[in-house]
């Protein structure tokens, strides 16, 4: 079992500011000058290229996966709206009457209630914390009108519901193509359907929602402290079973729930001697270095004591390619799919250290993290 972790000490992030969500770098080169054309080739129509991976058929798919989520949802444009929508009464289907209110009967009742219900609309993990007004956005950012816009979230929501998506690991195999791309697209799509489906049954209750994807607020600080994984050297979110493979979307409520504790099972002490992330980065994003408190740049939210990623190198790898990269998921030790020999390895990971740069060794040896041929995708069972 992974242990509890303080996140004050282990992250030291007393001194962490809100950030601007306009800082983020996919909103960035739609604000700033200076990014436009970077911007333009990032988020311009793709056409075929004329190598696997990056065919018709591999960006149709990827095109499709992401569909729910771009029209139905658009957490990554905007906020408050379809699937995301914050007090939508559009739908006036099978609505309960608010009278009676529902007879919560212990914060322990409704957790239970609440996380099962989670899984039942496709969360992969779920957990519970206190609403920490750090990891709200100073501003939010429409990417449609790039504008600024305020974010005011009143005082009774106190508990976020943390929601992990698995992204498919046999997609990943393939990264960086539109392959893999699906697999991100997917994620993205099963985050909107997942936190829309919980927020109307929070407001089917009597109670109130405001779920999300990665609009409103930064996603990982919160799924940390609600006891989902830890923080690794690429950035992203590694958790106990899918490694950083997974999305992470989120709903705030004003439901009395009970919190989950933070948990380390590990992930510091390995990334500090893997650097396997860093070391097959194209574009040289992910540091080699030691954690820090410094930021890179301005789309790094800073003050918390990790490993920031370079976003504007990381971005202009993704522009080139025309989809995210991926890399540093598929050849991520933690990044496995259940099993004896794995679930071994991560028993001794959070218990003996002293090993990792062994079982470094063994993943290479083994083979993981290789790219999977793109020429051979559609033809494979």
């Amino acid at each position: 079992m992974p242990k509890k972790m303080n996140f004050e000490l282990k992250y030291n992030a007393k001194d962490v500011k809100p950030f601007n969500q306009g800082d983020e770098m996919y909103k960035r080169v739609r604000r700033d000058i200076e990014l436009k054309d970077l911007g333009k080739d990032c988020y311009k129509h793709q056409l075929p290229r004329g190598r696997p991976g990056s065919n018709r058929q591999d960006i149709a798919l990827r095109y499709a996966s992401w569909y729910l989520e771009n029209r139905f949802a658009r957490g990554i444009c905007e906020s408050n709206f379809g699937l995301y929508s914050w007090e939508d009464k559009l739908y006036q289907i099978s609505e309960l009457p608010m009278d009676p209110p529902f007879d919560s009967e212990t914060p322990e009742y409704n957790t239970r209630m609440i996380k099962k219900a989670s899984n039942l609309f496709g969360a992969d993990m779920v957990g519970i914390c206190k609403l920490d007004r750090r990891w709200i956005y100073s501003k939010g950012f429409n990417l449609f009108m790039r504008k600024e816009f305020n974010i005011e979230i009143s005082e009774e929501y106190e508990y976020v519901i943390n929601i992990a998506i698995e992204m498919d690991y046999e997609y990943y195999k393939y990264t960086p193509t539109f392959i893999a791309g699906a697999g991100t697209g997917l994620g993205y799509s099963k985050m909107a359907f997942t936190a829309g489906l919980l927020g109307q049954f929070l407001n089917h209750l009597g109670y109130k929602s405001i779920p999300m994807g990665n609009d409103t607020a930064i996603s990982i600080p919160f799924a940390i402290q609600a006891g989902l994984g830890e923080l690794g050297r690429n950035g992203l979110l590694f958790t106990p079973k899918y490694g950083p493979r997974v999305r992470l979307c989120k709903v705030f409520t004003n439901m009395p729930l009970v919190c989950d504790e933070p948990i380390e099972f590990g992930v510091t002490e390995f990334c500090e001697v893997c650097k396997k992330c860093a070391d097959k980065c194209p574009g040289q994003a992910i540091t080699h270095g030691e954690r820090t408190t410094e930021p890179l740049n301005i789309s790094n939210a800073g003050g918390a004591l990790k490993w920031y990623v370079d976003c504007e190198k990381c971005f202009k790898i993704a522009a080139k390619n025309g989809v995210e990269c991926g890399n540093c998921i598929r050849v991520c030790p933690f990044n496995k799919q259940d099993g004896m020999s794995h679930t071994t390895v991560r028993w001794f990971v959070d218990r003996f250290p002293q090993l990792d740069s062994i079982f470094v060794k063994l993943d290479d040896l083994f083979g993981y993290g290789k790219q999977e041929d793109p020429a051979n995708f559609w033809n494979k069972e």
